[in-house]
C-alpha cells in the first residue's frame, strides 16, 4: 500500500493537477468546438514533453523553475484558447500569417463577427493560472520515487527520440505550439515571399455592361469520370444531375496534372504552345481591374508552401483577398487535414453584397485534394468499401458527392440574384487517377499520363437577365458542349463571356465564341496528343 502511494504522489509531482489543468484546457475546448479538427496524438505528445520540464525542477527542488515552466504553459494556453475559441481551429503559421494580413478596421470586423461569450472562459482559465502559482510544489514536502521518475524520462526520451530518429519530430513529436514555431522560422523565406506587395498591371480592357457579376470557382483534382453528370455509375452528383440550366462541356481537359501550373495558366495569357513567364505574362486580374471591376478572391486552399505560394502572390492582387483554411501550418499538412468547402459559403454572400456594380469572385476550393476522407464532412459518408482500394474509391466518390452539395448551393445563391446579369463558371484545375488507370491513386505520373489525371469537369450557369441579354453567346454555348477545349484558353474564354475587349483577347480561343477553333491540337504537358 505504501508503494502504491509512493507511485501516486510521484506521479501528481510529475504532472501536479494545476499545470495539467493549464495544458489541457485549451485542448479539451478544442475537443467541443470542432471535434473534426481536434487530434487525439497532442495529448500524448504534451503527457510526453512535461516530464522534460518539470523532472529537472523536482530533481533541484526549485520554486521558481516550477513557476518558470507554469508561467509558459500558461501564455502558450492563452494564446490557444483565445484562438481556438474565435478562429475555430487550432494555432498555425497560416493563420498567424492571415491575421498578419488584416488591417486594422477588418480586425474590428472580425471580432465583431467572432467575438462570443464563449471568450468569458479566459477568466477562469486565469484564475488557474493564479492558483498554480500559489500552489506549493508537492516536492518540497513529499518522498519521491527514483524508480517512476526514471521509467517515465526513460518512456518520454524514447518517444522523442524514436520521432528525431525518423525524421518526424516536428510534424509528430512536439506540442502545436513549438510546430507554429518551428514551421514559421523554416518557412520565412516563403512568408516573406507571400508578403511581398503586389498590384495589378494596368492595361487596356474595357466592358459595355452597366452591371455584372462574373463568378469563376476553381475546383481541385475532380475527375469528371467519377460524377454521374458526366456518367458515372454511383449518383454522386445529384443536385447537379437535376439541374436544367447547367451548361455541361463534356470535352475539356487541364494542361496539366498539377495545381500550380494548372491554376497560373488557366488565369492568364500563358497557354501551352505559348509559355510566358509568371512575372511577365497578363492575367485575368488584370484584366478585370483594368475594366473596373472589383476584384474578389476567396480560397479554402492553404495560403502557404511550396505548392501555394505563387498562386497566392497572384490572388494578391485582388481587391478583396481572403483565405479561410487556417487549420494546417503549410500547403503539405493542410491535405491532411480538414477544411471544409463549406467555408466560403458566407464570405461569398458578403462578396456578393458589395455595393460595387462590376464584381469578379474566384473562389479556389480545396475540393476533391487527397487525403479524400478529409474533403467531407461524415454526413456525406455514403459510399462504402470493401477493402483498401474500394474504400478509397468510395471517400474519393464521398468527396464528389460534397463537392456537387457546395457547387450547387452557390448556384443557389446567385438564383436569389436573378434580375442581376450573373455569370457562373466552375472548372478543377486539373483531374485524379483513382485506380481508374495503371492501378495508381493520385495525380502523379512516370512516362505516359493518365487521361484522368487532366479529365476535367466544365460547368457554366447564366441568370436568366445574362440570358435574355445575350441570347447569341447563350445559343454558342449550347452548340459547342461537345466541342474539344484545354482549360488553359480559359483567359479568353471568361473574357468573352464577360463581354471585356481588350487586345489580348483571341476570339478563336474561346469556347465561348462562334468563331472558336476547335481544331487545336491537345499536346498536353507529357508532349503527346491527348485525342490520338
Amino acid at each position: 500500500m505504501k508503494r502504491i502511494n509512493l507511485i501516486i504522489k510521484t506521479i501528481n509531482i510529475i504532472y501536479p493537477l494545476p499545470l495539467i489543468l493549464l495544458v489541457f484546457s485549451p485542448i479539451l475546448i478544442g475537443f467541443f468546438i470542432d471535434f473534426d479538427l481536434f487530434d487525439s496524438r497532442i495529448i500524448a505528445i504534451n503527457l510526453v514533453w512535461i516530464p522534460i520540464f518539470t523532472i529537472p525542477f523536482i530533481l533541484l527542488k526549485t520554486r521558481f523553475g516550477y513557476h518558470l515552466i507554469s508561467t509558459l504553459y500558461f501564455c502558450i494556453g492563452m494564446i490557444e484558447l483565445t484562438h481556438w475559441i474565435i478562429i475555430k481551429g487550432p494555432l498555425t503559421t497560416t493563420s498567424l500569417l492571415v491575421i498578419s494580413n488584416t488591417n486594422l478596421q477588418e480586425s474590428f470586423e472580425f471580432f465583431n463577427l467572432k467575438g462570443s461569450i464563449f471568450l468569458l472562459l479566459l477568466f477562469p482559465y486565469i484564475y488557474i493560472y493564479i492558483k498554480t502559482l500559489q500552489n506549493k510544489p508537492y516536492h518540497f514536502q513529499s518522498n519521491i520515487s527514483p524508480y517512476i521518475i526514471g521509467i517515465v524520462l526513460l518512456f518520454s526520451v524514447v518517444f522523442i527520440g524514436e520521432n528525431a530518429l525518423n525524421s518526424r519530430l516536428i510534424r509528430k513529436g512536439v506540442p502545436q505550439a513549438a510546430k507554429v514555431t518551428f514551421s514559421f522560422i523554416h518557412n520565412m523565406k516563403l512568408y516573406k515571399e507571400v508578403n511581398q506587395d503586389v498590384k495589378p498591371k494596368k492595361i487596356n480592357a474595357t466592358h459595355t455592361s452597366k452591371q455584372q457579376t462574373v463568378v469563376l470557382v476553381i475546383g481541385e483534382s475532380c475527375n469528371r469520370n467519377h460524377m454521374s453528370l458526366y456518367g458515372a455509375k454511383r449518383r454522386t452528383t445529384p443536385k447537379l444531375d437535376n439541374r436544367s440550366d447547367l451548361f455541361t462541356f463534356k470535352n475539356v481537359v487541364s494542361p496539366y496534372s498539377n495545381t500550380i501550373n494548372s491554376v497560373l495558366t488557366i488565369l492568364s495569357e500563358s497557354d501551352l504552345e505559348n509559355k510566358i513567364s509568371f512575372k511577365k505574362n497578363i492575367d485575368i486580374i488584370d484584366i478585370f481591374h483594368s475594366a473596373n471591376f472589383k476584384t474578389f478572391w476567396i480560397s479554402n486552399q492553404n495560403p502557404v508552401g511550396v505548392w501555394d505560394n505563387q498562386i497566392t502572390i497572384f490572388a494578391k492582387k485582388s481587391d478583396h483577398l481572403k483565405f479561410v483554411n487556417t487549420t494546417s501550418n503549410s500547403s503539405f499538412e493542410s491535405i491532411l487535414n480538414s477544411s471544409y468547402d463549406s467555408k466560403i459559403l458566407k464570405p461569398f454572400e458578403s462578396a456578393l453584397l458589395d455595393s460595387s456594380n462590376n464584381k469578379f469572385i474566384v473562389l479556389h476550393l480545396l475540393g476533391n485534394h487527397s487525403s479524400y476522407v478529409k474533403r467531407y464532412p461524415s454526413s456525406f459518408n455514403i459510399f462504402k468499401g470493401y477493402d483498401d482500394k474500394s474504400k478509397t474509391i468510395a471517400e474519393y466518390d464521398n468527396s464528389i458527392l460534397y463537392n456537387d452539395f457546395i457547387v450547387d448551393s452557390l448556384i443557389k445563391t446567385l438564383e436569389k440574384r436573378e434580375s442581376e446579369s450573373i455569370s457562373f463558371i466552375y472548372l478543377s484545375d486539373h483531374g485524379e487517377n483513382v485506380y481508374d488507370e495503371f492501378d495508381n491513386v493520385g495525380h502523379d505520373y512516370s512516362t505516359e499520363l493518365p487521361k484522368s489525371n487532366v479529365e476535367i469537369p466544365f460547368l457554366v450557369w447564366l441568370s436568366e437577365n445574362y440570358i435574355n441579354l445575350n441570347p447569341q453567346i447563350t445559343k454558342t454555348l449550347h452548340e459547342n458542349l461537345n466541342l474539344p477545349f484545354i482549360s488553359d484558353n480559359l483567359f479568353h474564354s471568361i473574357m468573352d463571356l464577360s463581354h471585356i475587349k481588350s487586345p489580348y483577347f483571341i476570339k478563336e480561343k474561346s469556347i465561348f465564341n462562334y468563331d472558336y477553333n476547335d481544331s487545336r491540337k491537345r499536346i498536353l504537358e507529357d508532349g503527346k496528343d491527348y485525342d490520338r
